[in-house]
């Protein structure tokens, strides 16, 4: 692999080989995320009569504990590598989609959302995550930006593919339709692409070419800047950013889960709301053009500011103002816009402000805010609904909380580590 990877470093920087294959991995993680499940949610429904409240609280349940564990994913990242830890997750993941296409009660139905939860949303993003700012550090916004088109493209295709398949062959064939796609595509693709850093094969981060004593320079320069997960625990920085992060997961899934639920309310039919929701991601598909223009230059708490406000007046106008197709429209492409550039911004703020050496445990801990948010993101909703029969109480509850993190978002500054 070192010798195919040095010819193809010749004509092109392998780190951009990395953000392809880490792009893969980011779409291959759609049978653990909301806007894939979120399809089978009425399926099971109409099937098992389970109410919206009781799905919503095992899906919390679920994700709540399989964002507890992403700390050990994430040491074990560090640990033996990106490529072996990716090849691993991928067989699991798709052994979690053949499990999901054989449910017959509320119990394996909570059990599955466990497994798609831990190996599809959490694993499938960190692993990513952590192995793209090993390759780039002055183009590291472009590239993951980059990286997150794989991502993009599962949101805006997978809930119609799923729906397709749901409502052509039936939900069991649509997860085993998963479950072989992660097996015969994205697991060889990682056995016979992924190396883990540049140093590993004497190359340097950015595809410079300054020799071997280079490459040591950056090695060292890599273990005196990077804080450990225990050092980056102890900084405001990292809980700041931890506490600020949390309303884009938790609005997006809440939405997500019950969005077919909420826009039948607004007039729109299951085939419009399937392709409503796609539309969420694609305002990032201008993200590498945006992480040139303003992520790379512009201190990333003004960023935050900036998009925490586009969300709070996403809310707004999706709680008073969305009543049709159009309306519809407008709302998901302003709060994709922010979501886009937010989501980059702290993808990149994490290796940039602790450095790359232990990024696989501090983002894994760092995913656990993520991950509880999405928990919490449905159940309000789904609460909300079944007690009063509309979203929009749980929707001014996550405005005031967005009021919060903005407050947060200024307050945010580079950490300093102590020698």
């Amino acid at each position: 692999m070192q010798s195919v990877a040095q010819k193809v470093n010749n004509k092109l920087y392998y780190g951009w080989v990395m953000v392809a294959v880490s792009g893969l991995g980011l779409f291959f993680s759609a049978p653990g995320q909301t806007y894939s499940i979120s399809v089978f949610i009425n399926a099971w429904r109409s099937e098992f009569g389970y109410s919206a409240s009781l799905m919503s609280a095992g899906y919390m349940a679920a994700t709540i504990l399989s964002g507890s564990l992403l700390v050990v994913m994430g040491k074990m990242v560090d640990r033996f590598g990106q490529r072996r830890m990716m090849m691993i997750v991928g067989v699991l993941l798709a052994l979690s989609a053949f499990y999901n296409s054989y449910v017959m009660n509320i119990g394996m139905i909570f059990f599955g959302f466990f497994l798609l939860r831990y190996f599809g949303q959490g694993s499938m993003t960190l692993i990513p995550h952590s192995l793209v700012p090993q390759w780039f550090e002055k183009k590291r916004a472009f590239a993951m930006s980059l990286e997150n088109i794989g991502g993009l493209i599962a949101t805006l295709s997978v809930p119609t593919i799923n729906y397709f398949m749901i409502t052509s062959f039936g939900w069991q064939m649509a997860f085993r339709f998963w479950g072989i796609a992660l097996v015969l595509i994205f697991v060889p693709v990682v056995f016979f692409t992924v190396i883990n850093k540049p140093e590993d094969i004497n190359m340097q981060i950015d595809g410079e070419n300054n020799g071997e004593d280079a490459v040591k320079e950056a090695l060292e320069k890599m273990n005196h800047e990077s804080f450990s997960l225990k050092e980056a625990l102890k900084t405001k920085t990292f809980w700041f950013i931890g506490g600020m992060s949390v309303i884009v997961p938790m609005f997006s899934t809440g939405v997500t889960f019950h969005f077919f639920e909420m826009m039948s309310q607004r007039n729109l039919s299951e085939n419009n709301a399937a392709f409503i929701i796609g539309m969420l991601a694609f305002p990032a598909f201008f993200m590498p053009f945006v992480a040139k223009i303003l992520i790379d230059k512009y201190p990333p708490k003004y960023i935050f500011f900036t998009t925490l406000m586009m969300i709070f007046l996403s809310m707004v106008y999706l709680a008073f103002f969305v009543s049709g197709f159009v309306s519809a429209m407008i709302f998901i492409l302003f709060y994709g816009t922010a979501v886009a550039v937010q989501v980059v911004t702290l993808n990149i703020i994490w290796p940039t402000y602790f450095g790359r050496k232990f990024l696989g445990s501090i983002r894994g801990a760092a995913q656990v805010f993520m991950v509880i948010s999405t928990a919490v993101g449905p159940l309000p909703l789904g609460l909300s609904f079944d007690l009063t029969g509309s979203f929009n109480y749980a929707i001014y509850l996550m405005m005031g909380l967005t009021v919060v993190s903005m407050i947060l978002s200024v307050s945010i500054q580079r950490p300093k580590k102590a020698y």
